[in-house]
């Protein structure tokens, strides 16, 4: 009797550290398509927004075209388990009411849509807001499954 009632609170033990080690690694794994779309709308991005001070309707078909990446990107990134952080920075990003990617478009159709001063205040502080975002996708797209934090990355 007394040698069940010793492997009784082993067993248990057990189970409660293969518990606790599952739960800290419940994470989406690494996927380079997912990398590549952070990095690749990175670029575009930041390649566009450079281009307002032109008219939004010069650059409507790279915006379309961005933004239509931007859904294949957030929808990758929402069909992949456990991988919610990614997709709600996707979501953010694209958020026509926003003040990333979908919002700076937004506005610059509605707003400015015969373009923007190139040295224009308004496109420095998107830039900073959408380098920073993409930064942090990127990080966390590059460091699934390991122990690195990307909350403090800087853009």
């Amino acid at each position: 009797m007394s040698m069940v009632k010793t492997a009784l609170p082993k067993k248990a033990l057990m189970l409660c550290v293969a518990l606790l080690i599952g739960a800290c690694t419940n994470y989406a794994s690494y996927s380079l398509q997912a990398y590549s779309y952070a990095t690749e709308a990175k670029a575009k991005t930041l390649k566009l927004v450079s281009k307002a001070n032109g008219s939004y309707s010069a650059n409507r078909a790279a915006a379309e075209a961005l933004l239509l990446d931007m859904d294949v990107a957030y929808e990758f990134a929402a069909g992949i388990e456990n991988n919610e952080e990614a997709a709600e920075i996707w979501d953010k990003l694209r958020d026509p009411d926003g003040n990333l990617v979908g919002g700076f478009l937004s506005a610059w159709r509605t707003e400015f849509p015969g373009g923007v001063s190139a040295n224009s205040v308004f496109i420095e502080e998107f830039k900073k807001n959408i380098t920073f975002s993409f930064d942090r996708l990127i990080c966390l797209e590059a460091n699934k499954g390991q122990a690195t934090s990307c909350a403090d990355v800087a853009g």
